[in-house]
């Protein structure tokens, strides 16, 4: 055990040192390599002396009329700015602030294709411009603390090729944290090779990400199999607190996959951070009072944990206001338990306990790396490195490991002689569990047949509401050019089309619905049925066909319906009346709009703001129904003009595009612009083809995604 922790140790350390990196650095904001042959191989490191403008943020067109000023300085890179003395004053910059750094690169003539440049990990919002063009941003450029969105992620971007030099403007905002700047290297080099180098990095940052969670795991089985031993379940936590903060600021791919593809921010990240920062130290206070009960002294767990819950209290205040009283409660808490760490380990040693000297190592690590990253936040940098405890806390975990395995192999060979019943007990468990999934199989054929009841039942109304609404495709009867786009999200649908044929004057009149009811499933299927028999009544046998009146007369029919329900069921509708002999169309719509298409171009016919039925509009306070207006429009439709009707499930559809800004699929909405457009590209087609082509474009775009809600979309072409 003692070979595999060493190993494991100098597996962790090795894993952060850099391989085939030109160290070459800057004098006065240059690098000059321009007479320099280079290997392919080569990572070129931007450190050493960059300009740096405070206070401000420079645009690169800008950068040159300040320096012809001397309005700036020459600082070392990486170093946190506060580290940096104000040439004017004399005093170090302070935590909070804005800057502009700045650094020329003088390429090698080998060494201008197929380049790229690593952006590292900025701790604060930032913005980063080559050749006066942004390349880069992430989180929100801010001096307000209560604005601020840092974003802790860096990037690979390919550069231009044939550029002979590299102007590199960085602009950084750090409005709220304790430490700001640029605390790791600008890297460029070949493409390939920094992708490389990268994956090489966030391998092995998975690795010891999945060591970490594999060791919380492993120990919190060993603590269910022997929950009197409470050190392992105190080290499981240990390594799991230690765990969660490498995996929300380590550089890996689980940490992209969450800022890249979930809802994870800054103020979540922030949280999660010092949440589990906190709850170390009480935690490590367990740990070593569970080893050593008797060197431990009773106050020294309430005392720990007394600041651990300060601290995560204080994380229920908005970001801004607890990141100022985080770092001094930090100290605080850490230098606390040192010394309650130091004490209980000193008794232990002077009372020569077991393993008092791993135990030693393992707190001398996590002690060092901690009063380094101590002394970094206040200005004094021992190393170049930043934030080293994580390293210091695993050479700790690591080195227990061997304490905590020693340790249950004595306690093993103590309890060899209770293992003799172990089979029998195992035999009884594993009758239970069979009986047990006997009876659940049983429940679950019975939970099976009544959803195949359900289905079935569901089916069949499926099968009535088709009967009532009619086959979609008779509408050619009455425009041969036409189609309907018809996809219920469930079996049942919530959204139906109604159409039919009446002379007025001896002239043929065509009205066609399009409607979205309110719900999906067997509540909108109930909805449609209703809408069908009322807009049957309205038109057929009451002879209304002007749209508004038939909104109008639609509308208190349904409130007077639901009046004594406390509920805002509803319908939002589009209605055309087309006259075929004066080719007028009459056009009204509760919330749902007619799409005209006509000489290539596409004119949205907006309907009224209110819905059909579902209570009082929100758009108005009104007392009397007189304040519900649906107004119609009247159009003359000259030839070759395509009309669509559509309720909202296709531009509503949740599905996988392109995001402009970093070009990588994420989850979004079909929107209604995109759909706009959609229709204007698809009337180009013969009209027997876009009812096939909107549903291929429809299933392409939701991949995985399931279907939101339900889709009709309506189209008739006019010769």
């Amino acid at each position: 055990m003692v070979k595999i922790t060493i190993f494991l140790l100098v597996l962790l350390f090795s894993s952060c040192t850099d391989k085939n990196n030109l160290s070459i650095s800057a004098e006065k904001g240059i690098i000059d390599l321009s007479d320099e042959i280079i290997e392919s191989e080569d990572i070129i490191v931007l450190e050493g002396e960059w300009q740096f403008f405070w206070d401000k943020w420079v645009l690169p067109k800008q950068i040159e009329y300040l320096v012809e000023l001397d309005s700036f300085q020459y600082v070392s890179v990486p170093k946190a700015w506060n580290n940096y003395k104000n040439i004017e004053t004399g005093e170090n910059f302070p935590s909070q602030g804005a800057a502009t750094y700045r650094i020329k690169v003088k390429l090698p003539k080998n060494l201008r294709k197929g380049i790229a440049i690593k952006i590292p990990k900025i701790w604060t919002a930032n913005k980063v411009f080559i050749n006066q063009k942004l390349v880069y941003e992430a989180g929100k450029m801010t001096t307000h603390a209560k604005d601020a969105e840092d974003v802790f992620l860096g990037n690979l971007i390919m550069l231009e090729e044939n550029n002979s030099e590299l102007d590199i403007v960085v602009q950084v905002a750090n409005p709220n944290f304790f430490i700001g700047g640029i605390l790791e290297n600008f890297e460029i080099g070949k493409y390939k090779i920094l992708l490389q180098a990268k994956d090489v990095k966030q391998t092995w940052s998975g690795i010891w990400l999945g060591l970490l969670f594999f060791i919380a795991i492993y120990h919190f089985v060993l603590f269910g199999f022997r929950p009197k031993q409470k050190s392992t379940l105190y080290f499981g936590l240990l390594t799991l607190f230690l765990g969660v903060i490498h995996l929300i600021f380590a550089d890996h791919y689980f940490y992209e996959y969450l800022h890249l593809h979930t809802k994870f921010n800054s103020r979540i990240q922030f949280r999660l951070y010092y949440g589990s920062y906190f709850l170390l130290f009480p935690t490590a206070i367990l740990y070593l009072k569970s080893l050593y009960p008797k060197e431990s002294k009773r106050f020294m767990f309430p005392v720990s944990a007394s600041l651990a819950v300060l601290g995560v209290l204080l994380l229920c205040l908005p970001t801004y206001i607890f990141l100022g009283f985080i770092q001094p409660l930090q100290v605080i808490q850490m230098i606390i338990a040192i010394i309650f760490g130091l004490t209980i380990l000193g008794t232990a040693m002077y009372r020569k306990r077991d393993e008092t000297l791993w135990q030693s190592l393992g707190v001398a690590f996590w002690l060092l790396t901690g009063i380094h990253d101590g002394l970094n936040t206040v200005g004094i940098s021992l190393t170049e490195y930043f934030d080293l405890i994580q390293f210091g806390f695993g050479a700790f975990i690591l080195l227990q490991m061997g304490i905590i395995a020693k340790r249950f192999s004595r306690a093993f060979k103590r309890v060899e002689d209770l293992t003799i019943n172990l089979e029998h007990k195992v035999t009884e468990r594993t009758l239970e569990v069979n009986e047990r999934n006997t009876e659940l199989q049983q429940q679950s054929h019975v939970l099976e047949q009544k959803n195949q009841h359900i289905t079935d039942s569901i089916r069949y109304a499926a099968r009535i509401q088709q009967s009532i609404l009619g086959d979609k495709d008779s509408l050619q009867n009455l425009f041969k050019n036409s189609f309907v786009l018809f996809k219920p999200r469930d079996i049942v649908s919530g959204d139906f089309y109604w159409f039919t044929e009446i002379v007025i004057n001896e002239n043929k009149h065509t009205i066609i619905v399009c409607s979205d009811c309110t719900g999906h499933g067997v509540p909108g299927a109930f909805m449609t049925v209703m809408g069908n028999d009322l807009l049957t009544e309205i038109v057929i046998n009451k002879k209304i066909t002007r749209p508004n009146e038939i909104l109008k007369l639609l509308d208190e029919k349904i409130e007077a319906t639901f009046r004594n329900q406390n509920t805002r069921d509803g319908m939002d509708m589009a209605i055309i009346n087309y006259c075929h002999s004066t080719r007028t169309l009459d056009f009204a719509g509760a919330k749902n709009p007619l799409y005209l298409v006509e000489h290539g171009t596409i004119q949205e016919v907006k309907g009224s703001k209110h819905a059909i039925g579902g209570g009082k509009s929100k758009y108005h306070k009104r007392k009397t129904r007189k304040d519900k207006d649906f107004e119609t429009s009247r159009f003359i439709i000259p030839t070759q003009t395509t009309l669509y009707m559509a309720t909202d499930g296709f531009q509503d559809q949740f599905g996988k595009g392109k995001n402009k800004d970093t070009e990588l699929l994420e989850v979004r909405k079909f929107m209604k612009k995109r759909f706009r457009e959609l229709l204007l590209e698809v009337s180009k087609l013969p009209i027997s083809e876009q009812e096939t082509t909107l549903n291929q474009i429809l299933e392409e775009w939701k991949q995985t995604e399931k279907q939101t809600d339900d889709i009709l979309v309506m189209g008739i072409y006019i010769e």
